[in-house]
This record gives structure tokens, sequence and C-alpha cells, in this order.
């Protein structure tokens, strides 16, 4: 059996900073960018010394990049056939160009940032984009035949509900635009399940939802929306 190894590709540029994030992001250096991306390339000529398993693309935001300059970074990573080569996409910056984009170098996989599709909870989040281009990206994924994706969603922002989680929920899995789809994973992250940094306090809401500690992530989905827990579960 082949030996998993998997490559991390992080681009640091976002237009904002949000709340939660702990990760080394810019948002004064775009004119670094071209110069960025040549450096990945230097370095993965040296560094990459086998075929990777798995490639991910994260951030930052990596579609605020340009789509091309991204495409040759992920073309010059040697994968085993079958890789795995994600890329994480800002909802609002998503068009059917650039994956078609991200499709011819190879990506087979792109995960959406979505964290919630109720506007306050975003605003609590320091998330800006707009719910309803979460569907026009989906809508975007689907244009382009990308084999697989997943929404990514944040649980326990500042003054989040249980109404609000099952909002989030009912419109990520049972959206028109999502029906069918053989392929849809729900990450949800827990933004209160560890102390929080000074960068991420303002973020977390001591009134967030209730639930244990230990809770599992799917036990969050499903209990909050009992009607599509047996959906979730067989996927």
């Amino acid at each position: 059996m082949r030996e998993a190894f998997g490559v991390y590709v992080h681009i640091p540029f976002c237009a904002r900073r949000c709340d939660y994030c702990s990760f080394a992001t810019w948002t004064d250096r775009h004119h670094l960018q071209r110069d960025y991306l040549d450096a990945l390339h230097r370095d993965i000529g040296r560094s990459v010394d086998r075929p990777a398993t798995t490639v991910f693309v994260g951030g930052g935001t990596p579609t605020l990049v340009d789509p091309d300059g991204l495409a040759a970074v992920i073309r010059s990573i040697p994968v085993v056939d079958g890789a795995e080569v994600t890329v994480e996409c800002n909802p609002d910056d998503v068009t059917v160009e650039m994956l078609a984009t991200y499709r011819a170098a190879g990506v087979n996989r792109v995960s959406v940032g979505v964290q919630s599709m109720v506007p306050q909870v975003l605003a609590s989040l320091g998330r800006w984009h707009q719910p309803d281009n979460v569907e026009r990206a989906v809508e975007a994924i689907r244009a382009v035949g990308m084999p697989t994706w997943n929404l990514d969603l944040i649980y326990g922002g500042a003054g989040e509900t249980l109404a609000d989680w099952e909002r989030t929920l009912r419109r990520s899995v049972w959206a028109e635009v999502v029906v069918g789809f053989v392929v849809l994973a729900v990450t949800a992250a827990l933004v209160n399940a560890a102390p929080p940094s000074s960068r991420t306090s303002n973020a977390i809401s001591a009134a967030a939802p209730p639930r244990p500690a230990t809770a599992p992530a799917l036990d969050v989905v499903t209990g909050a929306c009992p009607a599509i827990s047996s959906t979730i579960r067989s996927r």
C-alpha cells in the first residue's frame, strides 16, 4: 500500500480578517500575491519529494488570488493517480470560470466557507459574505461537474440560537440547488469548544446554544434539527 503523503498550501491573503481566525493571514499585502505564488513554486520544487495522496489549498482566502496563478501552483505539485485535491472557497468569490480553471488543474474537491446562513450570526463571526451567494456558488459547482464538495459550517457563534442553527442546516442541506448531490459533507466546528484566544473572544458567546462540552459535531447537527437527522447520518 502506498504511504499517505499530504501537501498543504497556505494562501495568506484576505479582504478582511474574520473575528475567529488565528491563522497567519494579511489584509494589506495584496501587492505581494504574485511574488508569493512564485515563491510557492520554488518551495514546492525543493520540498515535495514524492507524489502527494492529498493536496489541500487553504488560507486565508485562496479564491482571492488569481485563479490561473493558483492553478499553476497546484499543477506543480506531483500527485498520485486518484489524489484528492481541494481548494477552500469563499462563496462571494466563486464563479464558473474560476472553478473551471481549478478543475483543469486537477482540483476535484472544493470546501465552501459558509459558516452560517443567518446574517446576524455571520456578522458576529466577522464574516461578510451574503447567504444567497452560497446557493450561487453551489450552482457553479454543479455547472463545472466538481466531483466532491462540502459546506463548512460553524456552530456556537455569539448570540446564535438553536433556531438560527436549524435555519443554517435546512438551507444548507435542503436548498433546491443542493438536493440530488450524492456527496454532501457538513463539517461543523464548535467555536466555543475550547478556551477563546484574545483574537476570538468577541466571536464566542457565553449564551451559545446549550450542549454537552464533549458533544460530537454530528450530535449537534442532528440534535438541533431532528427532521434531517436520518438524512445526514445516511450520507
